[in-house]
């Protein structure tokens, strides 16, 4: 892990190579906010799925924070380039 390479559906933009410490960190910071959210996000679905909501809740945020961290590390390889 001696060099950084750009991440796997990224492109050089220009004559810049770009860290993905962005990315890294959205997606600690997603991750953490899905664990603190993760109370209230399952009781809105209890009503509708039952015993399922927690296993549902944690599906969807295994699917979702990867999605959203990889925008915002897109986004600012965008705006920094």
């Amino acid at each position: 892990m001696g060099s950084s390479e750009i991440l796997p559906d990224r492109s050089e933009i220009g004559d810049k190579s770009f860290s993905p410490t962005i990315d890294r960190l959205s997606l600690f910071a997603l991750s953490f906010l899905g664990i603190v959210a993760f109370p209230e996000i399952e009781e809105a679905l209890e009503p509708s799925m039952g015993a399922i909501s927690s296993v549902m809740t944690v599906c969807g945020l295994v699917t979702v924070i990867p999605l959203i961290a990889t925008a915002i590390g897109k986004m600012y390889v965008r705006i920094r380039a």
